[in-house]
């Protein structure tokens, strides 16, 4: 884990204040272990309430989030999720990009004006880079099936891109009020090596995962980050809002580890409207698709997947 705190600081919004704001980026193997050290606590009406619900989902306790994030819990019906959405869409994928990343310089290319024009090496060619970066918190009001929903959305959109560009996914938390100030979490889900974990995104797309695991951290900064930080749940700020009161776009990206040779793909929380049923949401995924193509086409540094309509 690494984690940086800095004080007195402000987004380039007019309305936001000054304050403290913590950043903290983990593995998904760090944030749900560090969650269970021995030494940390789990609040009743918080991380571990006893109780199920639309706030919690099917999960009733800390523990049984902690043994979901890897017993494949809900894996039926993310891959249910995934699949329904992959059919409503019915994209059609264009031929993958050659050549354009890494160290040896691509003449024909440049001289084109392409603007991925390296080679990953001497023989090899290498897609353009897309690191999906996805919020996994929100409001009070958001259901099970909704954060099930956004998981799938998830899944279906890196399948119709994976044939054009490599994928990376991480998941970020941002809150006001937490942390004796302002958090913004980032947790490393899929590297652009790696094959897309579908047990991993359905723990990630689960409430409870958010608010056990998430709670989890909320309640015990001050053993898993610094003593200087306190507890409390805050209230979440996610798509345009984490960018006016949180942390701003520029900052954002630093803090996920943006490369130069990537496009950061901004993808909004589940209590968007749009993942409250299939079809919207494959309406919605088809123009996100398209917004990604154009960005990769534009050599974007950042595309932003709210307000599509």
């Amino acid at each position: 884990m690494r984690y940086e705190i800095k004080e007195d600081y402000k987004t380039k919004y007019r309305h936001s204040r000054k304050g403290k704001l913590t950043l903290t980026q983990t593995t998904f193997s760090e944030f749900v272990e560090m969650s269970n050290r021995e030494d940390v606590e789990h609040g009743e009406w918080g991380s571990d309430c006893k109780e199920k619900g639309s706030f919690y989902g099917n999960i009733g306790s800390y523990q049984e989030m902690y043994d979901a994030c890897y017993n494949g819990m809900g894996v039926k019906k993310m891959l249910k999720a995934r699949a329904d959405l992959g059919a409503l869409l019915n994209h059609e994928v264009e031929e993958p990009r050659k050549a354009v990343v890494g160290e040896a310089l691509n003449v024909g290319a440049y001289c084109n004006g392409n603007p991925f024009h390296y080679y990953k090496d001497a023989d090899e060619f290498a897609k353009p880079r897309v690191h999906i970066v996805y919020s996994t918190n929100a409001v009070a009001g958001v259901s099970a099936t909704q954060f099930t929903r956004h998981g799938g959305a998830i899944c279906a959109l890196v399948d119709q891109l994976a044939q054009q560009v490599d994928v990376k996914i991480s998941l970020y938390i941002s809150n006001e009020g937490v942390f004796r100030g302002n958090g913004c979490q980032v947790v490393t889900i899929k590297d652009y090596e790696d094959v897309v974990d579908v047990p991993r995104v359905s723990a990630t797309a689960h409430p409870s995962f958010f608010r056990r695991i998430g709670f989890t951290w909320f309640e015990n900064a001050g053993k898993l980050i610094h003593e200087s930080i306190g507890s409390g749940y805050g209230g979440s700020r996610t798509g345009t809002q984490r960018s006016k009161y949180i942390i701003s776009d520029d900052d954002f990206r630093d803090w996920v580890g943006m490369t130069n040779d990537e496009m950061v793909v901004d993808f909004p929380a589940p209590d968007e409207t749009q993942f409250k049923n299939n079809d919207d949401t494959a309406r919605w995924l088809k123009m996100a698709i398209s917004t990604i193509e154009n960005g990769v086409q534009s050599n974007e540094n950042i595309v932003k997947l709210f307000g599509l309509c």
